[in-house]
């Protein structure tokens, strides 16, 4: 998968004890029309096969030490050799002609530094699959008033050479939204319906009440930019983070005051 010295893509997947899902994501890369890519698995000390996975489907593999899944992502990124850095999860599909678009619409566009679009749960219950759909069709309504990206890095492209200026992702809960959000400010950042990302289910296996939870909180993030500093926010970004930055190890709820 990494036959070019200097691929147009670099694809950054981090990862920790991945190895159901992560076959389907390398099976669905390499099944590309485009074939100008490489593939960064950057693992955070998994105990299962992930990493032999990854390198028995010749990606770059680099292992930490349960840093996180932001600064993993940021390790991918410092090694990454491709002009446009294109970031997912682990538990994501892509359709055959993926990059094939993306490159199309980076090369249509000069400005263009920033592309986003939907996921949408393959394996999750209705009403799961019914609020993703919800929730892209609201942040898209916002950026096409405020012009603020909202780029989850289930599917996040972005110039290297822009992101390289920046301080990387944040180890913060929503440090997507929130990088997306700065870069939209001083670059053309676009989402697009067009490019979708098959994502598993897994994050609404928590059930109705606690996946909303988390829902809640990314839409007072994302709309009620004054309650973004809030103690409950910054309550629930702790949690967050410890469910979704620290590898899966899990986190206990910050008592309410």
């Amino acid at each position: 998968m990494n036959r070019d010295s200097d691929p147009r893509f670099s694809i950054i997947v981090p990862t920790y004890n991945e190895e159901k899902l992560l076959p389907k994501l390398l099976l669905s890369l390499k099944d590309q029309t485009c074939k100008d890519y490489e593939v960064i698995v950057a693992d955070d000390g998994s105990s299962d096969r992930t990493g032999s996975i990854a390198l028995d489907f010749n990606a770059k593999l680099i292992v930490n030490d349960r840093i996180g899944e932001y600064p993993s992502r940021n390790a991918g990124a410092r090694i990454a050799t491709g002009s446009i850095l294109v970031f997912t999860g682990a538990d994501a599909i892509m359709a055959s002609d993926f990059l094939a678009k993306i490159k199309k619409k980076f090369c249509n566009d000069a400005r263009l530094v920033g592309l986003y679009g939907p996921t949408f749960p393959y394996d999750a219950p209705l009403w799961a699959k019914l609020e993703f759909t919800m929730w892209y069709a609201l942040s898209t309504m916002l950026y096409l008033v405020t012009r603020e990206a909202n780029a989850s890095t289930a599917f996040f492209a972005v110039k290297r050479d822009i992101f390289l200026r920046t301080d990387g992702f944040a180890d913060l809960a929503h440090a997507d939204s929130s990088m997306s959000r700065d870069l939209s400010k001083r670059f053309r950042v676009r989402p697009t319906l067009r490019l979708l990302v098959f994502v598993s289910g897994r994050r609404t296996k928590s059930g109705l009440s606690d996946f909303n939870r988390h829902h809640l909180v990314m839409l007072v993030d994302t709309f009620f930019r004054f309650l973004r500093n809030s103690n409950w926010v910054r309550r629930e970004r702790s949690y967050r983070v410890g469910i979704h930055s620290r590898s899966g190890s899990g986190a206990k709820r910050s008592p309410r005051k």
